[in-house]
């Protein structure tokens, strides 16, 4: 389940999900430079990057004429060695898993429900397995760390006091918040040692990849295709054909004449008869073997600038203009390394993700209630 980070943390990070009074406000918004940044959840786990809580809203301090939503029964839904996890938190990681709560009235959709549930028991239980594996472990966060990220934080509000307030509205304190800013940073610090820096993909196993999966790395043939088409119906007589291929021959003229790109473009915006016509009858670039067969030979016949003569198809009568045509070529190492590159870690990271979850799994006790 990969998640985005809200923007002021780090990429490649854990699982977000804050210890905070369960019955604050999931979500809200920071106006930033006349944008709305989405602000998440104290609980914010996820597999592969987990997104901890950025910071209190401005929307807690200036929207008091907006009533919170009923906070949900503090009924307990899981213990993760004895540390109970809640109704309302549960909840929380729900709207966040589905961002369009708000809008639908407070609730996920019935269809969605079973499914989104599941996954945010997941995640709830994923932090807090990390997070008591940070405490076990005797981590902290180093203080430099610490005053970089809460001067971040505060500087996304107008005054000292105005992040206060807001850290007041939605934790209950200032000491609540940052506790729970700590508790996200102190997770942070787990996962990137366990997974992230864990997942690091060497240049060795990069040019490994490339070297046994080559032949994935051929650039088929291609041309840059421009088409005018006269349509005839499926089941046209023939004096219907003979019609529709005069009315193409007579296009052909204009369109040999085309000098370029753009002239060839406006003659298909006023001729063709067909949906490409709208983009100057431009197809881009078309690999051999995604051509339907009774136009691929002409398709992959002509060269750079020329334009076919006049070409039946299934449809109608086409008339085919190759502005640029590209060779089958073998990729090179160095233009793929990039995308193999992120592959592998990708792979690697979730990989290591499931990894580090079934320790913490198997020493843990967790009981779902």
């Amino acid at each position: 389940m990969i998640i985005m980070i809200t923007a002021i943390f780090l990429a490649g990070l854990p699982l977000g999900l804050l210890a905070q009074d369960p019955g604050s406000p999931s979500s809200a918004a920071v106006a930033r430079d006349g944008v709305e940044v989405p602000l998440q959840s104290a609980h914010q786990p996820t597999m592969s990057a987990p997104a901890p809580a950025s910071s209190p809203s401005h929307a807690a301090v200036e929207g008091a004429g907006t009533e919170a939503p009923a906070k949900p029964p503090l009924t307990q839904i899981a213990r993760v060695n004895g540390v109970a996890l809640t109704e309302a938190q549960l909840d929380q990681e729900m709207q966040r898993l589905f961002p369009y709560y708000a809008i639908h009235g407070g609730r996920v959709p019935a269809g969605a429900e079973a499914d989104i549930r599941q996954k945010a028991v997941h995640e709830l239980v994923l932090h807090e397995l990390v997070y008591q594996e940070a405490l076990r472990r005797n981590l902290q966060v180093p203080p430099l760390k610490w005053q970089k990220r809460l001067q971040k934080i505060r500087q996304g509000f107008p005054s000292r006091q105005a992040y206060e307030a807001a850290a007041i509205k939605q934790f209950g304190s200032v000491a609540a918040y940052e506790s729970s800013l700590r508790r996200a940073m102190l997770v942070e610090q787990l996962w990137d040692a366990e997974v992230t820096r864990k997942s690091v993909v060497t240049a060795e196993a990069e040019r490994a990849y490339y070297q046994s999966h080559k032949a994935q790395y051929v650039r088929p043939e291609a041309v840059w295709l421009q088409t005018i088409t006269i349509k005839f119906p499926g089941n046209a007589t023939a004096e219907e054909k003979q019609q529709a291929h005069q009315i193409a021959e007579q296009i052909l003229v204009k369109a040999k004449a085309a000098k370029d790109y753009e002239e060839f473009g406006v003659l298909a915006q006023q001729l063709s008869k067909d949906d490409w016509r709208v983009m100057m009858g431009d197809h881009r670039w078309v690999h051999r073997g995604t051509v339907t067969p009774d136009l691929e030979q002409a398709v992959f016949s002509m060269k750079a600038g020329e334009t076919s003569g006049v070409v039946e198809s299934s449809s109608g009568y086409v008339i085919l203009r190759a502005n640029e045509h590209q060779p089958k070529r073998q990729m090179s190492f160095a233009e793929m390394a990039a995308s193999i590159r992120q592959r592998l870690e990708r792979e690697t990271r979730e990989k290591r993700s499931k990894e580090f979850e079934q320790l913490l799994r198997n020493k843990a006790k967790i009981e779902m209630l």
